[in-house]
């Protein structure tokens, strides 16, 4: 089947497409919530993989049927673990998918419902500084599983959302991909 659209451009997912990522985040989401004595599973954590923060906090309390406590506080104490844990790693042919594509003028950008400053700490700039841009969780109103952030991403690369190849890992984030319009893969 062959497709008349051309792409040209490829929006990447960050935790889990780019950087081996997720043990750490879950890890760290697990430290969080046990400073409330709520004890999370695997399981429970990666289906909300690629949420905003505040709502992975809402969703992982009410998963256990506790009370949602302080979600700003959460959130942050699971960046706090997070900064911790890390040690930052893509995932083994990244660097060189990635310098083909800027060697070949393909626009690339990273679409992560991560926080720009979790991102910016640590994600080395010489990393950061081979993509177009950059959509973090924190700039836009809706989240993953809504298109905005692949609608802000293929916008910020001055292209249209159909003109764009997304590469996700989580179900919310391909769901956010096709409600764009976006070619997920």
């Amino acid at each position: 089947f062959m497709s008349s659209i051309s792409y040209k451009g490829i929006l990447f997912d960050f935790d889990g497409v780019l950087a081996e990522s997720m043990e750490e985040n879950f890890k760290a989401w697990q430290a969080a919530t046990s400073e409330y004595e709520l004890t999370i599973k695997r399981e429970d954590y990666f289906p909300l993989e690629g949420m905003p923060v505040k709502d992975v906090v809402v969703n992982l309390f009410q998963c256990y049927g506790q009370s949602v406590p302080d979600i700003g506080k959460v959130a942050s104490l699971k960046d706090e673990f997070f900064l911790n844990l890390h040690q930052f790693k893509l995932y083994p042919g990244v660097t060189k998918l990635i310098d083909t594509l800027v060697e070949n003028q393909i626009p690339i950008g990273i679409v992560t419902a991560g926080q720009k400053t979790r991102i910016l700490e640590t994600v080395p700039g010489t990393v950061l500084g081979k993509f177009n841009t950059l959509v973090t969780g924190d700039m836009t109103k809706q989240g993953k599983p809504f298109p905005d952030p692949y609608l802000m991403g293929s916008a910020s690369l001055g292209i249209a959302p159909e003109q764009s190849i997304v590469v996700e890992n989580s179900p919310l984030g391909i769901q956010a991909a096709k409600a764009a319009k976006a070619y997920c893969i």
